[in-house]
């Protein structure tokens, strides 16, 4: 259902001409926001800044979805070439990957205080000089990180350009590329089901009552039925990306 309120903001938002194109692909006609930020977004962009879950960025609809007054205040003072703009004061580089882009302080400290600014609470302090660009921690997210950006980045066949390489749009993949990308879509895909199929079959076991709730979630161990499925899956999930890396490799 179509929020009126929100349908009338984000039309006048669409009259400066920075927010029409997506924040970080510069694809046209973004219906996706990044409300942490109060950016736009392309339905491209919008789905890697999930995967960076809603402490990094909080993602919304501006067409199908129901805004909060406080989030339709984060997206006024915000817009696309203000969130631009301080970036480029702190160094960080404007083709940086999506995840390492708003992995950086400069990006933390502008939600922190884009949402303090909304509020009407105290900003944070402001950033010392120089350190802008860097990570907000070490940045060894592992192989898990990586894939999931090439899943999400992976051409989906609605017609949008994936994003390459910078979070920036670029030309569709093909032949070997192509193939890749959908490799890793498919085992991550495939992890992910083997953990949903681990997790049924441990709950349903758990509600038919052989052993009893109580005992089950109880006992020694495990503080939960649900924990060995969970473990079982991350173990799956966490040799198959390198495995998978490794072998998609570009020739030297």
């Amino acid at each position: 259902m179509v929020d009126p309120v929100a349908d009338k903001f984000f039309c006048s938002q669409f009259d400066d001409p920075s927010n029409r194109a997506c924040c970080d692909s510069g694809a046209a006609s973004p219906e996706w926001a990044s409300v942490s930020h109060g950016v736009y977004l392309s339905i491209g962009a919008a789905g890697v800044h999930r995967s960076l879950g809603v402490r990094v960025s909080f993602v919304q609809s501006t067409s199908m979805d129901s805004w909060r007054p406080v989030h339709l205040r984060m997206m006024e003072l915000g817009g696309n070439q203000r969130f631009a703009d301080f970036l480029r004061s702190q160094g960080v580089a404007e083709d940086l990957p999506i995840r390492q882009k708003y992995s950086t302080r400069a990006a933390q400290w502008y939600r922190e205080n884009l949402r303090a600014l909304a509020e009407g609470q105290a900003p944070p302090p402001p950033l010392p000089p120089g350190v802008g660009h860097l990570p907000v921690d070490d940045g060894s997210e592992g192989a898990g990180a990586e894939l999931l950006d090439r899943v999400f980045a992976a051409p989906r066949g609605d017609g949008e350009q994936p994003l390459g390489a910078g979070g920036m749009g670029g030309a569709a993949a093909a032949g070997p590329a192509e193939e890749q990308a959908h490799s890793l879509s498919k085992q991550a895909c495939e992890c992910l089901k083997s953990a949903f199929r681990a997790a049924a079959a441990s709950v349903s076991e758990a509600v038919r009552g052989k052993e009893g709730v109580d005992q089950a979630t109880c006992g020694k161990g495990d503080a939960s039925p649900l924990a060995p499925a969970a473990k079982e899956a991350a173990v799956a999930c966490s040799v198959a990306p390198d495995r998978t890396l490794s072998h998609a490799a570009p020739a030297a």
